[in-house]
This record gives structure tokens, C-alpha cells and sequence, in this order.
């Protein structure tokens, strides 16, 4: 069944009492009242996707407000500073590296005095004997002591991760609000994940990683990485022990550095012991760098974070499937209560144009993409006084958007300058357009900061990072959500308040056939399908149609299935639909017509469909003698 929307009507008068505005917008006090009846009922986990518009931070203050201690975590720090400028008595802490050492003056508090040589700093809270005061105390000490002490704590999930697990000054409060939720699950595996530079391993302790010993890690036997990892470990240690003896302010960044590779070491060992089968070790050639990471963190998430509150708050404009996101940060559904509310905005005045003409997937794109050249610059004229930006999905891509349109409204960002290009975009007068492969999220653009958007490619994620690749292989679902969730991000973009107006533009044209799919669509939003323009597809037509066939199929009579199945795919509802050719290939399986398994699946590849979709298949029908790889 589909997660329905709310309609919960009751107000709680504590609701009422503890809001933080004079006058909420609407379904604000019905949603608080919903939540804190939820908390009444004993449920621990809340969920809850609530579309751009309607308050969110607002609803998290008033669950703040009405609890006697909480945490508010965001994504980032931008996030952080928006909800100290809406709620003054909340306490923001951040990171060391956001504030100077009152000792080395040229130096932040992450590479301070008292971390690199084990000084017992004055300004710290350990030695204060008088009144603790912000002129006489470390300004990153001052900050935490007032959030220490405070009601109602925002931090981002980095600083609190650590703090929680390790640093352990902060403890246990009554509630845990994770602000855009939907990325609670990949900001838990960056912070699970180990990383080693091949050119730092060479630069601190001149050790050479050889291919030798990338192949030997890549065996993924977990005793070769402890192994490994100790022995850096201990490299590290004695380097640190030399630079002890040495001139310390010269020095800071690297005894930091080394300082903080150590203690990921000692972490990185505790976690990998936990859950050894879903870790996976990767090289990234690109970068040079040796990765460990976990393909899962439903044994992890409630150990590290969600047992420090006794009650835990989700909230995102797009969970999009609440099941999903439960099972995979390892909550068991009668655990979780859900709720659901549609953006208040208006759909027209965000629409979806899809192009028709050109295919992008990885076999036809060098065909389409000089093709596509004329359209993206037809519609760069056609918003020729306004801003916009251009999704790219890779810096590829981004390169060859660059290169072949000839518009001096373009600016780009490497991966290094990207918060600066994103402000020059901002504060630039002028209607510039924003080529990027990393702007889908995270970035607020109101107004006439963005009123057109351009979706290059569809925004699959990389089938060429082994992580993606095994956690897809074991869970397929997981790669269409984090597709969808992409597409839906990107598409809130240019609308952040009533009346604003964006228009998308999708030049993929796989993009129509993807969202009739049947994973797909069960994750978009409806506002979302509701939002393209000239949609052809008739959902309730297309699962009554599924019905029929599957009801032959019920009844074993796996002859007229296959009649009906393959009638289907000349329907229009039905063009490159892999739910419809996963039965086609699911029927002729079942009755041994594999030479009929074999070209239904090579119709469906001949569309420019990611090939990953049938890989397991097709080595399974190579295999038995009836598909040739080469």
C-alpha cells in the first residue's frame, strides 16, 4: 500500500504553547500534536517527510521546546547557522577547525596547542578556576561549555558522531532530531569509512603502497586489513614520537594530521570487528587513495547515535519510502510511526519540460551529447535574462558542457572551489548559469538566484564505485531510492517559498521511461510526476493491465502470460518498463524458453538501459551455453 498522507487534525495545547512563531502555517500544530502522541504511545522512532514549505525546523523547534533536553542535527554547517538565526536560545556547536587557538594565533583550534602537544591549555575548561567567561576562555571550549549546558543543542552529524562515541562529553538527552534524514544512511558510512592517501602513507612514514599490497587487500579477507592497519598504525606512532621531540608550532598541521589518523585506525578496527562481512576495501585510482568501506550501517546506526536519545525524529522533504529507510538504517517497522504531508506549493509553478530526442546512457551518449548542444542553447536563450544552473551528474560532463557552448553567462567549479563559484553565482548581479555536478542538494536558491534548472543526465549513481556496485548487487531497491531521491532533491532546487517559480528541463531522454518503471515510480512523489509537463502515462491503466497478466500467471497458465506480456511492451505506458521485461525474462525462465529469455533482455539493453539490471541474469544464461559475452 502507498504511504498516505496525514490527516491527523487534533492540536496539542503544549503545541500551541511552545511554538516559536506567532502564527503557524498550516498542518505545523497538527504534526507537532501527531508526533508527541506518537511519543505517548511509546513510539521511540518517528518519520517524518514533510515537503519543502511546510516548516520543518519550525516543527523540530516546538518538539525542542516542548522536551526537556534535546539534540537538532543537520547536514551542515550552513544548516546549523539558519537555525541559530531563527531560534536564539538554541546552542550551536561546531568543530575545532571553526574557531582560532588563543596559543598558536595562526593556527585553528583543530592544529591548537593543546593537541598537538598535550598542553594544558589556560583557556580550557579544565583549568578554569574562575568565572567561565568568553574573553578569558578557548573560543572552541566556550562554545561547547554553553552547549554543554544548554536545553536544546544543533550540531551537525560529523561533530556530534564523534563527540557521542568518543570524545563522550556530550550524554544521552530525551530527544534526537535528524534534519534532511535522507542522508543519514551515506553520512554514516563516510564516517565509518577509512581512508589512506597513497602519497601520504609515502609523505609521513614513506611506505609505498604497492599494487602488490592493493591486490593482496582487495582478496577482502578481513585479518589481511587488521593486519595492514595496525601495521600504519604503528608507523604513525613512532612518527609522532619524533615530531614530540621537535619544534610543535612549526609542525601542528602535521602532528594533527598524523594525530587524527591514529584514533580513525583505532575506530576503523572496533568497527570493522562489529560486522566484518559488509565492509569491502576499494582503490580509487583517481585519487590515489586506499578505502575501507561498509556497504551497510543497519548494525551500526543504532549503537552510534540512536542510543543516545529515547526518542529519535527523521525528517526530510524526501524519505520517499519509509520502510526502506527504516530497514536500512536497521529499525524494525513496528518500531517506526510515519508521517506523511505534501509541499503546500503550488506544481505549476515548478514544471518538468522532458526532451524526447536524446539518450545519454553510457552506449549512446557520445552520439547524443554534441546533439544535445542545440537544445540546452535554446534554452539558455529562452532564459537569457534569468539565472540558472546545469546539472551535470559528472565533472565529465561538466567538461564537455564547457567546452562546446559558447555562452559567457557559464561558470564552473572544480572540487576544490566549489563553495567559492557557488558564492560568486550568488552575489554576482549579472544572470549567471552554474555548470555543476554537486549542486542537487544542500543549496538553497531562492527567488532570482535560480529560475530555470537544467538535468543533464539522469543521475544514476556510479556503477563504476565498487561500493555502489556490491551494495546494488545485494539490494537493487537501494540503487533506484538513491536515483529517485537524486531526481527529487534536484527538482526542489529552484522553489523554496509560496510563489516562487522554477522551470526544470530534463535532455536525458531515458528520464520518461525511467519513471514509469516499476521501482522508480513507487519512489517518486506524486507531486513530483504531477509536476512533468505532458505526461503521456496513466498509472491506475498501467497496474490494472499488470493485474491481468499477473492473474495468469496465478493461475499457472504461464502461456497467455507471455501473450499478454509481450503485447504489452508495443504499449506506450509500457516502453523500456524493466518491471514488464523482469517478467518477461522471470516467464521464459520458468519454462525453459531461454533462447526467448535471451532476446527479450537484448530488447531491452538495445533501449540504452543500464545493463546492470540483467548482469546476473545474462551470466547465469551464459553459464548454461545460450549468451556469449564476447
Amino acid at each position: 500500500m502507498d504511504w498516505q498522507y496525514s490527516d491527523y487534525s487534533k492540536i496539542n495545547p503544549n503545541a500551541k504553547k511552545h511554538f516559536p512563531f506567532d502564527n503557524p502555517r498550516d498542518n505545523q500544530l497538527e504534526t507537532v500534536s501527531e508526533i508527541a502522541d506518537a511519543i505517548n504511545h511509546g513510539y521511540k522512532y518517528i518519520v517524518l517527510e514533510a515537503g519543502t514549505g511546510t516548516g520543518k525546523s519550525a516543527i523540530a523547534a516546538t518538539l525542542s521546546n516542548m522536551s526537556d533536553s534535546s539534540y537538532i542535527l543537520t547536514i551542515t554547517k550552513q544548516l546549523q547557522d539558519q537555525y541559530l538565526r531563527d531560534f536564539k536560545d538554541f546552542k550551536v556547536v561546531k568543530g575545532r577547525s571553526n574557531f582560532r587557538c588563543q596559543n598558536y594565533i595562526n593556527k585553528s583550534c583543530s592544529e591548537g596547542k593543546c593537541l598537538t602537544e598535550g598542553f594544558e591549555c589556560r583557556f580550557s575548561l579544565k583549568n578554569r578556576e574562575n568565572e567561565i567567561r568568553k574573553d578569558n576562555t578557548c573560543p572552541y571550549y566556550y562554545q561547547k561549555y554553553l552547549a554543554l549546558h544548554a536545553k536544546t543543542v544543533v550540531s551537525n552529524y560529523y561533530y556530534m558522531f564523534l563527540e557521542l562515541n568518543y570524545v563522550k562529553d556530550f550524554q544521552k538527552r530525551d530527544l534526537l532530531i535528524f534534519d534532511e534524514a535522507h542522508n543519514l544512511e551515506s553520512t554514516l558510512m563516510d564516517e565509518l569509512t577509512l581512508e589512506f592517501s597513497k602519497s601520504d602513507l609515502e609523505e609521513y612514514l614513506d611506505y609505498n603502497l604497492t599494487c602488490e599490497k592493493i591486490e593482496e587487500l582487495n582478496s577482502n579477507n578481513y585479518l589481511n586489513w587488521i593486519e595492514f592497519i595496525n601495521e600504519i598504525k604503528e608507523g604513525y606512532l613512532e612518527e609522532l614520537n619524533k615530531l614530540e621531540r621537535l619544534d610543535k608550532l612549526e609542525l601542528a598541521e602535521k602532528i594533527a594530521f598524523i594525530k587524527h589518523q591514529i584514533n580513525d585506525c583505532s575506530r576503523f578496527i572496533e568497527h570493522l570487528t562489529h560486522d566484518p562481512k559488509i565492509w569491502i576495501f576499494d582503490w580509487d585510482d583517481d585519487y590515489q587513495t586506499a578505502q575501507f568501506k561498509p556497504l551497510k550501517v543497519d548494525n551500526y546506526a543504532k549503537n552510534t547515535l540512536f542510543d543516545y536519545a529515547d526518542v529519535c525524529i527523521f525528517m526530510s522533504a524526501t524519505i520517499l519510502d519509509w520502510k526502506l529507510f527504516s530497514k536500512w538504517l536497521g529499525i524494525p517497522e513496528d518500531e517506526i510511526y510515519a508521517i506523511r504531508h505534501k509541499s503546500p506549493f503550488d506544481i505549476n509553478n515548478n514544471p518538468i519540460t522532458a526532451y524526447d530526442e536524446y539518450n545519454l546512457s553510457r552506449k549512446f551518449i557520445k552520439v547524443n551529447a554534441q546533439k544535445s548542444i542545440g537544445s540546452i542553447n535554446e534554452i539558455l536563450d529562452k532564459h537569457k535574462n534569468e539565472k540558472g544552473i546545469i546539472h551535470t551528474v559528472s565533472g565529465k560532463c561538466r567538461d564537455f558542457l564547457i567546452d562546446n557552448i559558447a555562452d559567457e553567462r557559464l561558470i564552473a567549479h572544480d572540487r576544490h572551489n566549489r563553495s567559492e563559484m557557488l558564492e560568486e553565482f550568488i552575489s554576482s548581479d549579472e544572470p549567471l548559469v552554474l555548470i555543476s555536478p554537486s549542486m542537487s542538494e544542500g543549496v538553497d536558491l531562492p527567488g532570482d538566484l535560480c529560475r530555470f534548472q537544467v538535468i543533464y543526465k539522469l543521475p544514476f549513481p556510479d556503477w563504476g564505485d565498487k561500493q555502489i556496485n556490491q551494495r546494488a548487487g545485494i539490494d537493487r531497491e537501494w540503487y533506484d531510492y538513491r536515483t529517485c531521491l537524486n531526481l527529487v532533491q534536484t527538482h526542489g532546487r529552484g522553489v523554496r517559498y509560496d510563489g516562487d517559480y522554477c522551470h526544470t528541463y530534463v535532455i536525458d531522454s531515458r528520464f520518461r521511461s525511467y519513471i514509469r518503471e516499476a521501482f522508480p515510480s513507487k519512489f517518486l512523489p506524486d507531486t513530483f510526476k504531477e509536476s512533468i509537463e505532458g505526461r503521456e502515462f496513466d498509472l491506475k491503466e498501467k497496474k490494472r493491465l499488470m493485474e491481468i497478466g499477473d492473474f495468469h500467471i496465478e493461475n499457472n497458465d504461464y502461456e497467455s502470460a507471455i501473450i499478454f506480456f509481450k503485447e504489452l511492451l508495443n504499449n506506450e505506458l509500457f516502453k523500456n518498463d524493466i518491471y514488464l521485461y523482469l517478467k518477461l525474462s522471470n516467464l521464459y525462465h520458468e519454462t525453459g524458453l531461454f533462447e526467448c529469455e535471451v532476446q527479450v533482455i537484448m530488447r531491452f539493453l538495445s533501449s540504452g538501459a543500464e545493463y546492470n539490471h540483467f548482469e546476473k541474469r545474462l551470466k547465469e544464461l551464459a553459464d548454461m551455453g545460450y549468451f556469449d559475452f564476447n
